[in-house]
């Protein structure tokens, strides 16, 4: 069975000469399917890696891939999903409201709190997930850390 993800004009000419060839003898099948937009499973592993050198690194308020996620999930995904979802604009606008007087330090451990327990990069698309990705990864190599290349993970953020 041969699987081909339609990104490129080249593969769609690719995938046109390959059915032009094909023998008219019922002697095989063309499966078409939309692709997926969750999250990757190589978006998944590369996004723990990056936490885990992050947190490694020495640099930043964070000591453990965990935290290093839960504070990226409130720096970067939260303005993702505030643009793209009026539901989590609405939720987290109420949370603001709940915790406008509260001292510094108690706001700062409210959103740590809501990052990770409301902030879920699994409900993102891939697209979504590409661009947190992104921004993590600029973020992090601008400080000087050295951050695992994509590429060597079979992912270019880029296309997403």
């Amino acid at each position: 069975m041969k699987t081909i993800i339609i990104d490129s004009a080249r593969q769609k000419t690719y995938c046109k000469s390959l059915i032009d060839e094909m023998p008219e003898d019922s002697s095989m099948t063309v499966v078409i399917k939309q692709t997926g937009m969750d999250s990757t499973a190589k978006q998944r592993r590369l996004n723990w890696l990056w936490c885990t050198q992050i947190a490694q690194s020495g640099l930043g308020a964070d000591d453990t891939k965990e935290d290093v996620y839960t504070r990226a999930k409130y720096q970067f995904a939260r303005p993702i999903l505030l643009r793209d979802s009026e539901t989590f604009g609405a939720i987290f606008a109420g949370f603001e409201i709940v915790i406008k007087d509260y001292d510094t330090e108690t706001k700062r451990q409210c959103y740590m709190e809501f990052s990770r327990d409301y902030i879920s990069t699994e409900q993102m698309t891939k697209r979504q997930r590409a661009e947190f990705l992104t921004d993590l990864q600029n973020f992090w190599i601008r400080k000087g850390v050295n951050l695992t290349d994509p590429a060597t993970q079979g992912l270019d953020l880029s296309k997403f």
